[in-house]
């Protein structure tokens, strides 16, 4: 079977993002949100940061409404002093400017715990940035500085038990679609966040082969109401009920504009080029702490033969 994307353009609305998979073109079609409420976050970046004895967390929100906030606790500064913070592209030891965040100032002790509103203009120079690349924050004054990398909870793994599925979840690439594992769309939301999680695999034994099959049958009535299990990075287990199974699909419409937290499933409905897909659709219901070993397992990837 061939690859998980691949979508046609549909019509009803604007085209918002590229995204290319197996050197297929996907265009994801996003109108302008309707009004949403601000407090929905759409992601959580979080970094711990230290050098000699000062030490802390940092903190940055973004919320669907496009503004965000940054949070700092941190400790062992120098007391009643202002710090920079800097928002960057890639690593501490090779940063690229991305976004000014607010200043901090310290207490009479040195420390700081505060939130401040960062701006819609900001947090979109930050998350153009941050969807696809590693970014860092610097919190400095003068010859000293604390530096660290800003992090994001993935999804790590999947698992339909009904179904037998259950796979590791990679980050995507620029090629072909991985065999042997899952993979989720980097432009939409990840499990925990307001929006829709994408995750897509091919329908192949051991992979996403039972949701195809499924779908034949009476459309895949079977499969309403099952449980799916998405793990992620920080240790959290995220559960979804199907309530929709879609075939023939051509467009992911407004995918990109729909606030509740939802999970997508794509796969395949034939060979390699073939431009339906099948997506089934599930609804958050719960989440949940989960070990390390059970969030976290060792992915085997393979080049698919065509």
């Amino acid at each position: 079977m061939s690859s998980a994307l691949g979508l046609r353009p549909g019509r009803a609305r604007r085209l918002s993002t590229l995204v290319a998979v197996a050197a297929m073109v996907v265009t994801l079609l996003a109108a302008t949100a309707s009004p949403v409420a601000a407090a929905s976050i759409r992601r959580t970046w979080q970094s711990q940061v230290a050098n000699g004895a000062a030490s802390g967390q940092a903190t940055l929100t973004r919320y669907w409404a496009g503004n965000g906030t940054l949070g700092l606790n941190l400790v062992g500064l120098a007391p009643a002093t202002k710090y920079h913070v800097i928002a960057y592209r890639g690593t501490c030891l090779k940063p690229i400017i991305v976004a000014k965040l607010p200043d901090a100032l310290t207490d009479a002790s040195g420390n700081v715990a505060s939130t401040a509103g960062v701006s819609t203009a900001v947090m979109n120079s930050f998350w153009a940035v941050a969807r696809t690349t590693a970014t860092a924050i610097r919190i400095g004054s003068g010859t000293t500085a604390l530096c660290g990398g800003l992090r994001s909870a993935v999804a790590t793994r999947i698992a339909i038990a009904s179904l037998k599925i259950d796979l590791p979840i990679v980050k995507p690439g620029t090629g072909y679609p991985l065999c042997n594992v899952a993979m989720y769309l980097r432009d939409l939301s990840q499990p925990v966040e307001a929006g829709v999680t994408f995750i897509y695999a091919h329908a192949r034994t051991g992979m996403f082969l039972p949701l195809l099959l499924r779908s034949k049958v009476n459309n895949g009535a079977s499969m309403l109401g099952m449980t799916v299990q998405v793990w992620t990075s920080n240790d959290l287990v995220t559960s979804y009920r199907i309530i929709k199974v879609r075939r023939h699909v051509t467009s992911l419409g407004n995918a990109m504009s729909l606030e509740p937290q939802q999970l997508w499933l794509q796969t395949s409905e034939g060979p390699r080029g073939t431009i339906p897909k099948l997506i089934v659709v599930a609804k958050r219901i719960g989440v949940a702490p989960a070990t390390h070993a059970a969030a976290n397992p060792v992915p085997h990837p393979v080049v698919c033969g065509y």
